[in-house]
Formats: C-alpha cells, structure tokens, sequence
C-alpha cells in the first residue's frame, strides 16, 4: 500500500493559482495526504518516506517564513561550538533543504540554459542529504504526516526543531517571498485568498503547527515559537535549550 495518497487541489481559488503561480518550474499543484504541493512532488514523494535516518541527525522543521533560516543558524553554531569559520560555507550546502527538488522542476528549464550547472543540493536534494556526512542538519517545511517513515516512528534518536510563526506575519513574509524567489504575479488580496483558503504549499497551515504541537513532549522535538525567539530574555531561555537538545550527550537515554 502506498505511504502517500495523491489527490487534486479543488478550491474555490484554483483559477488563482494557476493563473498567479504556474511557471516554468512549477506547472501545476496537487495534495499528498491534503497537503498542497507541486505535481513534481509526486516524483520524489516514495523516496522521501523511505529515507534513511541516523541518530544524529538534526531536522529543523517548519511551515514556510516562519524563522526557519533563523534556527537553522543558531542551532548549526550552537552543535558546532559556534564554528563562525564553517559557518560561512553556504547555508544549503551544511544544511540542506530536503524539498528544494520536489518544489523546483527545472527539466524545462535545463535544456534552454545549456551553460546552467545545478548543485546537487538542488537538482537532487534528497541524493544530496544521503551523502552527507554524520551528522546531518536538515531543513524541511513538510508536514509530519509527510515526513520520513523511520523519522515518524522514532526508531532512531534523530532529533526535531519545529519553529512556528503566528498567520498574519507569516502569511505577509510568503507572499514577498514568492514574488521574489516562486513566480507568483498575483496581489497580496489574491494571495491571502490562497493562503486562507489553505492552497499554497505545503498548506493547512494550522494543520502543519498542530502536526508537531501534538508531539511536543516527545523527548526528541521541541517547539520553538518566532515571537518567543524575538524577546531577547526569551532568546536566551531558547538557545540554553537548543544547546542541551542539540547535545548527543544530554538527551541520550
């Protein structure tokens, strides 16, 4: 039986979407498991749910704008004895996005820019995070129910860092974000529609926190809040924590 069930996206707003957001890497929208995602996800969505994991592993998980490159950051520096020196090899390369491939198509886009070398990272993210070495920090924006199955059912010590945003910030940074990075030429009114309307990707937002709020006593996952993470006594409070989870030797049982 397959771990993901494939669906169309049938919405009141999809004449918005594939008006405002179809390009040449993204030519359509479907739903794994009623989560919103490029029809190009249906490529690589097997192979993400048999992934291996190891013990040591770091994922830092999240809805999209939410403070993820953020985290990402401090817990890099704070698991490599704030190594500032390796921390000025490229984010995606120390800490590579798991979902980059399945989000960008670029299969069109190749055979018109001959000159054009993808980085393994991005044409094939997943090969990528295979060949890394242990350990490994790892950035998702998937929802749980969509995660690796052996990260899911916590036969390893893998650990994970789940920040969450509140909508309305979150909802104004995605739409910047995919103006600038994901070929949306819709207006904000549009955008908020899709965003409401739980159509952009990786969408129900609220299912995505609750996803990993449920499991926020697991002794592998803490829950981090942006807002918590901006108030400098809170920042603190935030990093002692992040420094004993990210410490093998702390949360070994």
């Amino acid at each position: 039986m397959a771990d993901i069930t494939y669906t169309d996206v049938d919405s009141e707003v999809s004449d918005i979407l594939n008006k405002c957001f179809l390009t040449s890497f993204r030519n359509g929208y479907l739903k794994a498991n009623d989560v919103v995602l490029p029809v190009y996800f249906k490529k690589f969505g097997q192979r993400i749910q048999d992934m291996d994991i190891r013990d040591d592993d770091v994922w830092v998980c999240s809805y999209p704008k939410t403070g993820t490159t953020w985290t990402q950051e401090m817990v890099w520096c704070i698991a490599n004895d704030l190594d500032f020196e390796g921390a000025k090899q490229f984010l995606p390369e120390r800490f590579p996005f798991l979902d980059h491939t399945p989000l960008f198509d670029y299969e069109k886009v190749l055979p018109e820019k001959p000159d054009l070398k993808l980085p393994l990272y991005v044409s094939d993210s997943i090969e990528y995070i295979d060949k890394l070495e242990s350990p490994r920090f790892i950035k998702t924006h998937l929802p749980y129910k969509l995660l690796p199955k052996k990260l899911k059912d916590r036969s390893t010590k893998a650990k994970i860092l789940y920040v969450a945003r509140n909508a309305k910030d979150t909802c104004l940074s995605y739409f910047h974000h995919c103006c600038l990075l994901e070929g949306y030429t819709g207006n904000f009114d549009d955008f908020c529609k899709l965003f409401v309307s739980d159509s952009l990707c990786f969408s129900p937002f609220f299912d995505h926190i609750f996803g990993y709020w449920d499991r926020r006593d697991d002794p592998h996952v803490l829950f981090l809040k942006y807002e918590d993470m901006k108030k400098f006594h809170i920042i603190s409070r935030d990093i002692q924590h992040a420094d004993s989870y990210t410490d093998n030797k702390c949360i070994e049982t």
